[in-house]
């Protein structure tokens, strides 16, 4: 499973089950993951990569760029792909 920064990722354990996050760096077996809402991007969210299920969807550099934007894309992802 190779993640990329930007690839939209969904949590598969833990209290955040089934949330959607964006791939901000990939560190080893780590994730540091953000959503815009509760986990900002400058305080990103740590999770192993066995906890999240890929999607095939990756943002581009503009949505990474402030919380508002990622939060956007992941509600229109979210939206087009529910649970």
């Amino acid at each position: 499973m190779d993640l990329v920064r930007g690839q939209l990722v969904r949590s598969r354990a833990g209290r955040d089950r089934a949330h959607t996050f964006a791939v901000l760096a990939v560190e080893g077996q780590m994730l540091f993951l953000a959503d815009g809402h509760l986990h900002k991007l400058s305080c990103a969210k740590r999770k192993k990569k066995m906890h999240v299920a890929p999607t095939a969807t990756v943002l581009q550099g503009e949505f990474l760029a402030c919380d508002e934007q990622l939060r956007g894309a992941i509600r229109a992802y979210d939206a087009q792909s529910p649970i």
